[in-house]
């Protein structure tokens, strides 16, 4: 771990910081320096009470700093606990859902409470207001992060103490983005092996940053590192397992994977928090059970129903194409057995270096494996039912909620198949030491499993 840290320090103390510094400048609220700035080898970059224009930004990301950048820095206009707490109000108008939630739960008052009692340090508020005017997006997902990650911990039973470092920890979760290449960060395109490393390594800059802002306690930096871990021993950056993460990592990290569904998924769509519950059922065990069950409490008390949409095409169309999908599933869970038996003969013949990266990936199979089969929709039973209601002239509402679950069923699992489509890329344009068997069973699974979704539509 302390290799993997020392080895990103540099982005903490300055990386790509500064460009953001130089733009919110051009946008009105001025960086400027508190304090003169030196390299590491004393060399004046510098003085204090300089603006933080292009030029000052060019001077600064080509050195090493002496100390870490946000340490020199002072801005007009910071947020505040009246700056979360309105970012706050405005998600919940934006998504009138989660207010439903906060409502049936009593927690909005509880919440800004919260807020109130903890005041952040500068640095961390520093980095919030970068965020906010630099990642909007990242930002407002922060404010929520904190609202159902506290909200769940309550759930939990969790002591006031506890709490407090899972809101802390998961407003400033993401500020290591902040360090990294925007161009990377930012970007639409597919990444290399090598951009997904850049991206990754946020949690690791975010814990550096957390670890300097005097007094933090430290569970906060810890959850920061974890949040993108999972006990499956699936996640990054070190593929940890259930005995070694913290609770606040996996909450946290519950309440990104919600976020991404509810803003992403659900985009452009009626669904809802009421439509979670399949997607949680799938991964009961991601997070924890004790994650989960909380979770899964906070969202039956909201009293939110899973919204019934009806397709513009017929019921029995609707049917079919779900049969099919379903059929697509089952060949992609065959692709994923041939390459997981794969994985498992070539463990005893490769290095370490391809041990320790294809242990995470036969995790990710294995879990998938695990969930294809937890769902049912691979049985015979589902397979028959779905023959039997497209038959039929018309369904009812009971049937087409159904209709509705079996689809977001399957496109949890398509994500998770996807994703994992995706790791093996990055494997396989890594320029780690590669034996070559493994790198041909890698590959044709790769495409065999891309063949087989295209049939889906899309890449």
């Amino acid at each position: 771990m302390e290799e993997l840290i020392q080895q990103y320090t540099d982005h903490a103390k300055n990386g790509f910081y500064s460009v953001h510094l130089s733009e919110i400048s051009n946008k009105g609220n001025q960086a400027f320096t508190t304090s003169d700035i030196h390299n590491e080898k004393g060399v004046l970059l510098a003085r204090k009470g300089v603006n933080i224009d292009q030029d000052v930004r060019q001077q600064l990301i080509k050195h090493k700093l002496l100390k870490p950048l946000d340490s020199h820095i002072g801005l007009k206009h910071q947020a505040d606990t009246q700056t979360l707490i309105n970012e706050f109000r405005l998600l919940m108008d934006k998504y009138p859902d989660l207010r439903v939630v906060n409502e049936a739960l009593n927690y909005g008052a509880e919440f800004e409470k919260l807020l109130q009692l903890e005041r952040l340090h500068p640095l961390m508020t520093q980095k919030l207001t970068v965020l906010e005017a630099q990642m909007h997006s990242e930002f407002e997902k922060s404010i929520f992060a904190a609202w159902l990650s506290t909200m769940i911990a309550r759930e939990m039973g969790l002591g006031m103490d506890e709490r407090r470092d899972i809101l802390v920890a998961a407003l400033i979760h993401d500020i290591g983005l902040l360090h990294l290449d925007p161009e990377i960060i930012c970007s639409n395109r597919k990444l290399s092996a090598q951009e997904w490393r850049t991206v990754r390594a946020h949690v690791i800059v975010g814990k550096i940053i957390a670890d300097s802002v005097p007094g933090i306690f430290p569970e906060v930096p810890r959850a920061i590192i974890e949040h993108h871990e999972d006990c499956f021993g699936a996640g990054y950056p070190f593929a940890l397992n259930e005995d070694q993460l913290g609770i606040p990592g996996k909450v946290i990290s519950m309440t990104d994977s919600i976020h991404s569904i509810r803003v992403k998924s659900f985009k452009n769509s009626q669904r809802t928090l009421g439509d979670i519950t399949p997607y949680l059922q799938l991964n009961p065990t991601t997070n924890g059970h004790e994650v989960y069950r909380a979770t899964m409490s906070v969202i039956k008390k909201s009293g939110l129903q899973p919204v019934r949409l009806r397709p513009d095409d017929c019921p029995q169309d609707y049917a079919k194409n779900l049969g099919k999908q379903i059929d697509i599933l089952r060949e992609a869970k065959q692709a994923l057995d041939d390459i997981h038996e794969n994985l498992l003969e070539l463990s005893d013949r490769i290095d370490q270096q391809d041990v320790k990266q294809l242990s995470v990936i036969a995790a990710v199979t294995r879990r998938i494996r695990s969930t294809l089969h937890e769902s049912g929709l691979l049985s015979s039973e589902i397979a028959q039912w779905l023959h039997k209601e497209r038959d039929l002239s018309d369904v009812d509402e009971q049937v087409m909620g159904e209709f509705n679950e079996i689809e977001l069923l399957i496109k949890e699992l398509t994500w998770q198949i996807r994703n994992t489509v995706r790791m093996f890329y990055s494997y396989s344009d890594s320029d780690t030491t590669r034996d070559t068997m493994m790198l041909e069973h890698i590959e044709t699974s790769i495409q065999s499993i891309q063949d087989i979704f295209n049939r889906l539509g899309g890449g």
